[in-house]
């Protein structure tokens, strides 16, 4: 028996970016930063029913979140020096 083939969707590199955001994130330890890249790629998911304005305002505050979830430079360095 054939079964449909998925379509692969802007979802999945959504769900990848989500990832790759929390791996970077978790380089440096930001915990806020790994929570909010777990988030994108939660939210990504098509089988999801959460469309429209609502994923785009939690897109957006995700991502800022993630931006502002790191620590200072100069603690960045710091901690490179030290390893």
């Amino acid at each position: 028996m054939k079964q449909p083939k998925a379509s692969f969707t802007w979802h999945y590199y959504f769900m990848a970016l989500g990832a790759l955001l929390a791996m970077l994130a978790a380089t440096l330890g930001a915990i806020g930063a790994i929570v909010a890249g777990l988030a994108i790629a939660v939210i990504s998911h098509p089988r999801l029913r959460f469309q429209g304005v609502g994923r785009f305002v939690f897109y957006t505050l995700f991502f800022v979140i993630y931006v502002f979830a790191f620590p200072e430079p100069e603690t960045i360095r710091q901690i490179m020096q030290a390893s």
